[in-house]
């Protein structure tokens, strides 16, 4: 037992690495839309179509890696996706046309939907008896990677433009690299060593609950779209709302947003909200309403600098405190998805982590144009406002997981 934990607890350990990798190089472009515009020399707003493509692209991609992965098993997709996603990703500054960039952020975003479901599923599976932990931390390197991806991608594209982003292969590479030697060598160490009488019982548990109702499924899909909306929406709002700012302030706004999604996931990793799993995907986003109505009108002026350098204020503590409410959550979200649909754990992971993800960023800019148009583009936190509230009671009409156990028996 000890030797099969230890083995489990290293492959996460790979996983949690892939995953801050990922997220690191898949968010270097999140604050950048302006400058992509400045690059390909369109107006304000001109590049928006491509970036919906793309957006659209690679989160609903996952659904399709997320079905074939329950039926193909290539884990070496851990790692090829994302090595695929380097070279799109870290060339956006060598083209010069919106048809040539949009299909090099398409291409990049499939790289990185090639990688979630998978890893999101074998992180879930190590231990299913801590699924909701397990998950958390994996969540939360991932969260890590988000809060240092924005800020990261601003200062580089400040010093370098757009074609600094090359600047990726030198760490990027190494890290993927390791990632696909450890994975492979600990995953045939983990195929060698049996499976102790308490696990098998734990695995067959968690594919043993009925396919969820579809009432069910479809709440759990329109909460997870609003849930989402504000982590996806944020960010590229702010870095219009700043236009005036650097690349690196935009960047920072979109990395204290990030590392409260790390904050929370952390919470969610040492146990709160394991036991009370329904109560902690409603009301944290009940709670989020305030703090995310309030962002599009808050000061940016720094009260103080920490470390000399990085601000804090209004803006980047109400961007902190939305991103904490909604990060205790959003490991919930994938495990409960995981436990309803025991046969397809892939398309569950893919449905949270990036149908969901599509379907919000489609109607996101929908709400943008219009806001837009309104000529009072603050007003779409409102929107997030009341999106929250829509998740809240979509997240407060699920039954508890116990409710499927018992309906199995």
């Amino acid at each position: 037992m000890a030797n099969n934990a230890r083995i489990a607890i290293q492959l996460l350990i790979v996983l949690c690495v892939a995953h801050l990798t990922v997220d690191i190089l898949a968010t270097t472009t999140v604050s950048l839309l302006p400058s992509m515009e400045t690059h390909l020399g369109l107006e304000k707003g001109g590049f928006l179509i491509g970036y919906i493509i793309w957006r659209v692209a690679d989160s609903c991609g996952q659904m399709c890696f997320g079905y074939l992965g329950d039926r193909i098993r290539i884990k070496a997709i851990i790692w090829a996706g994302p090595l695929f996603s380097l070279f799109c990703f870290s060339f956006i500054g060598y083209v010069n046309t919106p048809v040539s960039m949009t299909l090099l952020l398409m291409c990049g975003g499939m790289g990185v939907a090639a990688f979630h479901p998978e890893a999101a599923t074998m992180a879930g599976n190590l231990s299913p008896n801590n699924r909701n932990r397990w998950l958390a931390l994996f969540a939360l390197s991932g969260y890590l990677g988000q809060a240092v991806g924005p800020a990261y991608g601003g200062s580089i594209s400040d010093k370098f433009g757009l074609q600094g982003l090359t600047n990726n292969f030198y760490w990027c590479l190494p890290a993927l690299t390791i990632v696909g030697i450890c994975l492979h060598w600990f995953s045939s160490k983990q195929a060698k060593a049996p499976l102790e009488s308490g696990e098998t019982k734990a695995i067959n548990q968690s594919t043993s609950y009925r396919t969820a109702p579809r009432g069910q499924m479809v709440l759990l899909f329109v909460g997870g779209v609003f849930r989402v909306m504000p982590a996806l929406g944020i960010p590229i709002v702010m870095s219009y709302i700043l236009i005036g700012e650097s690349d690196t302030i935009k960047g920072t706004v979109a990395s204290y947003f990030m590392a409260g999604l790390g904050i929370g996931g952390i919470a969610c990793a040492f146990g709160f909200g394991g036991k009370r799993q329904r109560l902690t995907l409603w009301l944290p986003a009940l709670l989020t309403t305030v703090p995310v109505a309030m962002i599009g009108y808050a000061s940016i002026e720094p009260w103080f600098h920490l470390f000399g350098d990085i601000p804090f204020g209004e803006l980047f503590l109400l961007a902190l405190i939305s991103g904490v409410l909604q990060g205790v959550a959003m490991p919930i979200f994938i495990s409960y998805a995981q436990q309803i649909m025991p046969a397809g754990q892939r398309f569950a992971s893919s449905l949270t982590m990036g149908v969901t993800w599509g379907t919000g960023t489609l109607i996101f800019y929908g709400a943008m144009a219009f806001f837009n148009w309104l000529e009072n583009l603050q007003g779409i936190f409102w929107f997030f406002s009341a999106g929250c509230i829509v998740c809240a009671i979509c997240s407060y009409l699920l039954r508890p997981i116990s409710d499927y156990e018992l309906s199995s028996n």
